[in-house]
């Protein structure tokens, strides 16, 4: 929690990411916001009540930014810390995640998730599947939805532009240059277009309380596992019924769970 990170907000505020919240009213915020979290945080030791009701103070103050239409990894990074401190994991990996979306970059996002991670139970490996995707599909992992979509418009205008001069002027490099700058630009394009699907056909969802996973919608049903999922567990919405979401774990598991228990990482 450092002066730069209420920078950061304070630059979105300036670039008219918030509507009905003045930038005063926002910097307010984001300094009630900080000083709540340090206090908690020298408190934690002799008087941890007082210290999770700064910390939610602090959670409270940070949400209410978003709610007011602040997209900023900044503050999901600080929402997620708030609830770490809290034991809330689910909530914790969600924003940090969040946070991941709007900046895929960000190595102290990054951190704090794989720390988070590493205290879900249980731990469930990705398929084989899901892990050579990752590595085959780097870009499409390691670049925000924004940056893909203005990375095909970028590429693909500069790519039809060189093909035009190479009908005017005929060397090769122009030529090649102009066809991977059209490739390129749909190459990002098709990523941003399967990530927009994905969100909504299989939408990911982080757990956000200890559930068991059922063979069908209702308690009546068999478990698919024998230990519940706790919070933290990401996994894929695929359906949903009754007040039930159907699931696809990491594993390739599928199952039932109240609607509930879970929460998709892009708010709808």
């Amino acid at each position: 929690m450092s002066a730069s990170l209420l920078a950061t907000i304070l630059a979105a505020a300036s670039l008219g990411t918030v509507e009905r919240m003045s930038p005063e009213r926002q910097r307010e915020i984001a300094r009630a916001a900080l000083t709540a979290f340090d206090q908690a945080v020298d408190v934690a030791r002799d008087n941890p009540a007082r210290a999770a009701e700064l910390y939610r103070t602090a959670a409270a103050s940070w949400e209410s930014l978003v709610q007011q239409g602040v997209a900023n990894p900044a503050i999901e990074y600080n929402l997620g810390n708030c609830h770490v401190r809290l034991g809330r994991l689910g909530e914790a990996i969600l924003h940090y995640r969040r946070g991941l979306r709007l900046n895929p970059r960000d190595a102290k996002l990054a951190a704090n998730l794989a720390y988070a991670r590493n205290r879900v139970q249980p731990a469930l490996a990705a398929s084989g599947e899901n892990r050579i995707l990752r590595t085959l599909l780097f870009a499409h992992y390691n670049y925000s939805l924004s940056q893909r979509v203005a990375a095909a418009a970028l590429l693909s205008s500069t790519g039809w532009l060189l093909l035009l001069l190479r009908l005017r002027r005929k060397r090769t490099a122009l030529l090649v240059l102009g066809l991977l700058g059209v490739f390129g630009g749909a190459a990002s394009a098709a990523s941003a277009a399967w990530e927009l699907r994905q969100q909504t056909t299989q939408p990911p969802a982080v757990v956000l309380a200890e559930h068991v996973l059922r063979r069908g919608r209702g308690d009546g049903y068999d478990a698919v596992m024998a230990q519940p999922l706790g919070a933290g567990v990401e996994l894929s919405i695929i359906g949903r019924s009754g007040g039930w979401v159907e699931v696809r774990l990491p594993d390739g598991q599928t199952g039932w769970l109240p609607e509930a228990a879970v929460c998709a990482v892009m708010p709808t």
